[in-house]
């Protein structure tokens, strides 16, 4: 399996290519997009097949491009290990009382 660090380069060379973001893209507008792939995931459907790629329900793809959305913004603002982020605030959520 790929890690997710490669993953996220990936992801933001493609979002770059496509002309989604720019080299000098700020991390305000990376979050709208977010923002816009989130809207998009609320109003999907699990039942229905994506027309993308049909083996996915709608939910399941729009759900996916949040992940791919938020990837790409913290590949693109420098973070070093989206991997070990992950693992720590996993950690941190696990032990929380609240």
């Amino acid at each position: 399996m790929i890690k997710l660090d490669k993953l996220a380069k990936l992801c933001h060379q493609t979002a770059l290519r496509r002309k989604k973001i720019g080299e000098h893209s700020s991390p305000k507008g990376i979050m709208l997009a977010i923002s816009a792939e989130w809207r998009e995931l609320c109003a999907a459907s699990q039942e229905k097949a994506s027309e993308h790629i049909p083996e996915w329900s709608e939910m399941e793809e729009e759900a996916a491009d949040v992940i791919i959305a938020t990837v790409t913004l913290l590949q693109h603002i420098g973070c070093e290990s989206i991997e070990q982020l992950l693992r720590d605030k996993i950690e941190f959520n696990r032990k929380r009382e609240d």
